[in-house]
């Protein structure tokens, strides 16, 4: 598989046939962890889609040099823009549900800090998102997406909720309370926000806020799956109920 990179984050983007110098992390990346070599292709991509396959044209220690061959405006989005908003859990469990759910396709990724998620400083919730945002980057390049979803800073349950939802958006929340599956609930009509609470799940007092917004509450089953299993079922039964 030819490896891809991320060059969002360049001055300028590639163009086709003139020598396009590797951004620092980029070039780093290429050099000292793939360590790929003079005349081996790659695949660039800035995010906003498409894709540049390319070929290295020289490579140092400081500084790695390809070029573009063209540019494919190839997509590998999902029929419908779907958003998971997750309450922030530990960060190991954090961690995969982003990189799983930019694998899975979520045009959106919202962490939400819910009365049952672990208590985190400001400081410390800033260093989380940064390295949240270098896993959704990192899953771009794994799975072939060329499109970087959004990822919201945290907020509070509270204040997001208070914002209310888009129109059209028919979110789902799931909670183990409900007394429809997640499928019927899609063949009703499918969710474009998928919201899933943290270990313990989301308050009664939470719950009840989001159907006061006009949220559906559905099932998994009769399980008791963990918050990071719940995730990723909820998302990836939300894109394949989208029309």
């Amino acid at each position: 598989m030819t490896p891809r990179v991320y060059v969002g984050d360049a001055a300028a983007p590639p163009v086709a046939g003139t020598p396009f110098v590797l951004p620092g992390a980029a070039a780093r990346h290429v050099a000292q962890v793939l360590r790929i070599r003079r005349g081996e292709p790659l695949i660039l991509f800035t995010g906003d889609g498409g894709e540049w396959p390319s070929t290295i044209a020289s490579i140092s220690r400081h500084e790695v040099v390809v070029v573009p061959q063209r540019h494919d405006a190839v997509e590998r989005e999902s029929a419908r823009a779907v958003a998971l908003v997750q309450a922030v859990i530990a960060a190991d469990a954090m961690d995969l549900i982003v990189r799983k759910a930019v694998e899975l396709g979520a045009a959106r990724i919202v962490p939400v800090l819910a009365e049952r998620s672990q208590a985190i400083d400001r400081a410390r919730l800033a260093r989380r998102h940064l390295h949240w945002r270098q896993i959704v980057v990192a899953a771009c390049e794994q799975c072939g997406r060329n499109r970087i979803p959004a990822l919201d800073e945290p907020i509070r349950w509270t204040d997001w909720i208070a914002a209310g939802f888009a129109p059209g958006a028919m979110p789902v929340l799931v909670d183990r309370s409900a007394s429809e599956g997640l499928a019927a609930a899609h063949a009703a009509a499918p969710a474009g926000v998928v919201i899933v609470g943290p270990e313990g799940g989301f308050t009664a007092a939470e719950i009840a806020a989001a159907v006061a917004c006009g949220a559906r509450i559905a099932h998994l089953g009769a399980r008791v799956l963990r918050a990071e299993t719940a995730a990723l079922a909820a998302l990836a039964l939300t894109l394949l109920a989208a029309p």
